[in-house]
């Protein structure tokens, strides 16, 4: 099956979400909800290109997506449904403007005008460690970003409302687009 304009995808190692964790080799469940948004996995693995597609995804890639891709819901009558994403089987379609990052071996590559920004954590006295607001360090960059001479290593400081959290290689990153930075610091 191939789709006009959507990826087919599945989540990555078949899971929804992200409510395990290994402690002293075993396996202990975390989380049962299906509410929270940082609990749904939001890597998929591509299945099939959208018809005439051509971006940089591939089939195999894996890619990492919008939290509601997978994520299944509670309806007006409190009954669990299906992710509207969700086709059959554990297949799920998704628009390209849902995909923010390509993760191809040790490449990754930012879609369209999104891109990744790592926060800086600093050492407080009496508080410990917190999160600067608004300044962070590119990660993951995009072409827009970088005709702007906004290079992966920059330290930025990005509009307020627009730390939308992900977790990618162990690391926290904030999802963004090119217009959310305001300044390159020196």
């Amino acid at each position: 099956m191939k789709m006009i304009d959507k990826f087919i995808i599945r989540p990555l190692n078949d899971t929804r979400f992200i409510n395990t964790k290994e402690v002293n080799g075993k396996t202990m469940i975390i989380n049962t909800s299906i509410e929270k948004a940082k609990d749904v996995n939001r890597i998929a693995e591509v299945i099939e290109l959208p018809m005439d597609y051509d971006g940089n995804v591939r089939v195999g890639d894996h890619i990492v997506v919008h939290h509601n891709v997978f994520r299944d819901y509670f309806d007006g009558s409190g009954k669990t449904r299906e992710s509207d994403h969700h086709i059959k089987d554990g297949f799920f379609y998704v628009q390209q403007e849902l995909v923010y990052l390509i993760l191809r071996g040790e490449q990754r590559i930012a879609v369209d005008n999104y891109c990744f920004i790592e926060p800086i954590i600093t050492d407080k006295k009496w508080v410990g460690k917190v999160e600067e607001e608004h300044i962070g360090i590119v990660k993951y960059s995009n072409k827009g970003l970088e005709k702007l001479g906004v290079r992966v290593g920059d330290k930025i400081v990005f509009h307020t409302n627009c730390e939308y959290l992900f977790e990618i290689d162990g690391l926290r990153l904030y999802r963004m687009r090119t217009h959310r930075i305001l300044a390159k610091l020196n």
